[in-house]
């Protein structure tokens, strides 16, 4: 080979080289020094009332928190300073209860949303388009159906969907996944048929002769309905569910608890493990498991390395009751009778909505994990199950007492002040799902009357009495939206604008998603609040986010730090890249 046949093809290799090298730098996730001061803007700590001026943070942790003169004399000279422009600080915003498998499977689907979509005619014209435009999937899942949001919103009927989807299978799942419609493609891969037996915590509807409708309720047989789906590749799906992990961190998140895998996977725990445990993931994950999956996440979590990120198993999830929007509320006194509880819910005259679990199954099982030292996370809507999860607590600590496990009430829809009370002498701390009021409220008096409906998920009467108070999205149930689920209970306005109950102020939301998270959690000792010693978890707003959302003006998320380093949320970031070409080779050759 010739000098000049070498150079030639020396050139164009080196050209490739050094773009590949530049492309290497600008995809790369950004990485920090070890010392940081944050200046030029205002922090809350969420330790004590007000702002401070600067924090300096070294190795992952806060080493000092106050006025600026006396953060930079605790840092070394020359410290890198990051500018706040103006802006908050606060710590890590924390979600106790959300589900991202079933998010980041559901961000595919078709978008029937009550919040992007007006009545019935618009919503059938998506799912129509939706059908037609085809998928990844052979089934098409349209997601978001909300008869109690919209109003007038009919059931489809079996003809109607099998009209849509003659040959593929098509589900439609309501915005609480307690409820869904399928076609008749659906239900025979699924294996149902009207001679399946229904599950003990819900059915498959029957009309005349026995002949299924179509309609499935409940979370157990929605879950059998949604088992015929083909599965996605593991490498599909952590693409996905790395990048919904991404979401909640744009969205100013920096731990999530999740309340049960929910969503459709070969191995659930694999792909969680394989997001929550990456070098440097977006999030900190807490997790509750079903019972049947405790001993192997125990193995996964046990060994976790904790320095960039925490990741704990901390218990178990149960429901021990349904939906307030499919007639699941397990109440005290029936549902009222209305053309909206009878004619489009389809439930009985004076319905009272039966456990999901029967007691002594619930005793014995609470009693056993107390036993264990596992957190219990139980989905409670209505009165009685509320009543079922404190009886078992009760008797579970008056058992095997264990000052260490502090058991935790989800939900809470129609929680009274005396069942407030009775859980916080119990230790039991309280998670609300305040889109309750932001989806449903103008609808309530037609579930549960007048004066039900005044006291529906009762945050101030819970904070009040001093109990430990979190505030959550349940996601998909909503958008993962942090900001929006801080400022509904501070105006506690309805879908069509009324204000609807007692309101809480701003500082005490962020509080309720920072501190009070942290301590349900069982992390008060290292996240929560910007105290000396805690991981340098933070949230940077544009603005004051207190004042913002007190005087209802906007605000936006500027980024995250997890133990002190910057989170990548990009879309191309070099991690992103290769899990996309994972997943694509997975679903072709996998």
């Amino acid at each position: 080979m010739t000098h000049r046949t070498l150079i030639a093809f020396a050139l164009p290799l080196g050209l490739v080289v050094f773009i590949g090298f530049i492309c290497g730098i600008m995809l790369a996730s950004p990485r920090a020094p070890a010392a940081l001061v944050f200046h030029n803007g205002s922090i809350r700590t969420m330790s004590e009332a007000g702002t401070v001026e600067a924090l300096y943070i070294r190795d992952g942790r806060i080493m000092a928190v106050g006025a600026l003169d006396t953060v930079l004399a605790a840092a070394p000279r020359g410290v890198r300073r990051i500018d706040l422009e103006g802006g908050t600080l606060t710590p890590g915003l924390i979600e106790p209860h959300t589900h991202p498998l079933a998010a980041a499977l559901l961000d595919t689907a078709i978008d029937i949303s009550g919040r992007t979509h007006g009545d019935r005619a618009a919503i059938m014209a998506a799912i129509a388009e939706g059908v037609e435009a085809g998928g990844p999937s052979p089934w098409a899942i349209a997601f978001g159906w909300d008869a109690v949001m919209l109003g007038g919103l009919t059931p489809p009927s079996l003809a109607e969907l099998d009209a849509l989807s003659p040959d593929r299978p098509l589900v439609i799942l309501t915005q609480m996944m307690h409820e869904a419609f399928a076609n008749s493609a659906a239900l025979e891969a699924a294996g149902i048929t009207p001679a399946t037996p229904d599950p003990h915590d819900g059915f498959f509807e029957r009309g005349e002769g026995g002949a299924l409708t179509g309609r499935v309720v409940e979370v157990t047989a929605v879950r059998q309905l949604m088992a015929g789906i083909p599965q996605a590749s593991d490498a599909a799906l952590t693409y996905l569910l790395d990048g919904t992990y991404d979401a909640y961190a744009a969205a100013g998140y920096t731990t999530i608890g999740i309340a049960s895998l929910v969503g459709r996977a070969e191995d659930p725990l694999g792909i969680l493990t394989t997001v929550s445990h990456a070098e440097r993931p977006a999030l900190n994950t807490v997790l509750y498991t079903a019972p049947s999956r405790n001993s192997r996440a125990l193995d996964m979590f046990s060994e976790a390395d904790d320095r960039h990120a925490l990741r704990r198993l901390n218990g178990i999830k149960l429901w021990l009751d349904g939906s307030p929007f499919a007639g699941g509320a397990a109440s005290a006194e029936p549902y009222a009778n209305t053309p909206l509880t009878q004619d489009t819910l389809g439930l009985p005259p004076n319905w009272l909505a039966p456990l999901a679990m029967p007691s002594d199954s619930v005793t014995g099982f609470v009693g056993e994990m107390q036993g264990f030292g596992y957190q219990m996370a139980l989905h409670v809507q209505g009165e009685r199950a509320i009543d079922l999860a404190l009886d078992a607590i009760e008797t579970a600590q008056a058992h095997t007492p264990n000052p260490d496990v502090q058991h935790r009430l989800e939900h809470l829809a129609l929680i009274t002040p005396d069942q407030i009370s009775r859980a916080n002498a119990l230790g039991v701390s309280l998670g609300f799902f305040p889109d309750h009021i932001g989806n449903y409220g103008h609808r309530l008096e037609n579930l549960f009357g007048p004066e039900r409906a005044a006291r529906y998920m009762p945050i101030a009467e819970a904070v009040r009495q001093g109990a430990v108070v979190t505030i959550h999205g349940d996601h998909p149930a909503s958008d993962i939206d942090a900001l929006r689920v801080m400022a509904l209970p501070v105006h506690r306005r309805t879908l069509t604008g009324e204000p609807l109950g007692e309101p809480i102020d701003a500082e005490t939301a962020l509080a309720l998603m920072t501190i009070n998270a942290a301590r349900q959690l069982g992390l008060a000792d290292e996240i929560g609040s910007i105290e000396v010693g805690k991981r340098a978890d933070l949230t940077w707003f544009d603005t004051d986010p207190v004042a913002a959302i007190d005087a209802d003006a906007p605000v936006a998320v500027r980024g995250t730090w997890l133990a002190g380093q910057p989170v990548d949320t990009r879309d191309w970031s070099l991690d992103r890249i290769g899990l996309a070409i994972a997943a694509a080779w997975g679903q072709v050759f996998g």
